[in-house]
């Protein structure tokens, strides 16, 4: 009897887990969304569900699609933050320190990249260069 409690509440616990409001990974706290463009916001909840957004003290919303996916269009964005963003539906997801500016995407060569033996450098560096609230990610 205990057995078959416990593969119930398991499987009701993995079935209501699938049902609430995921999203990407890009889509988090302390993302920088593009200025003066319009932004889309996007992720996955169970299908048919309503899915709202509250940003700068509007509020979106949509309904997903069949297949659990929504997205919802921000208008322009005029620079600041930092900013937080509610994500509601069957469960409400909290984005912290959202901020709204220009994104910069670079790429090049291995030789663009400082090595780790010189932190300090790196540290004095960033430093002399750092204006307003920049913020400086690494993808790989």
């Amino acid at each position: 009897m205990k057995k078959s409690l416990l593969v119930v509440i398991g499987l009701l616990t993995i079935v209501t887990s699938y049902c609430q409001i995921r999203l990407p990974k890009l889509v988090s706290d302390g993302m920088v969304l593009q200025r003066n463009a319009k932004v889309r916001i996007w992720g996955w909840a169970a299908a048919g569900e309503k899915v709202s957004v509250e940003f700068i003290g509007k509020t979106f919303s949509t309904v997903t699609a069949g297949d659990g996916s929504w997205s919802i269009m921000l208008p322009d964005l005029k620079p600041g933050g930092p900013y937080d963003m509610k994500i509601s539906g069957s469960n409400t997801i909290t984005l912290h320190d959202v901020l709204i500016g220009d994104v910069w995407v670079c790429s090049g060569q291995s030789n663009m990249e400082m090595s780790m033996n010189a932190p300090h450098q790196a540290q004095s560096t960033h430093q002399a260069h750092r204006t307003g609230d920049d913020r400086d990610e690494t993808v790989i």
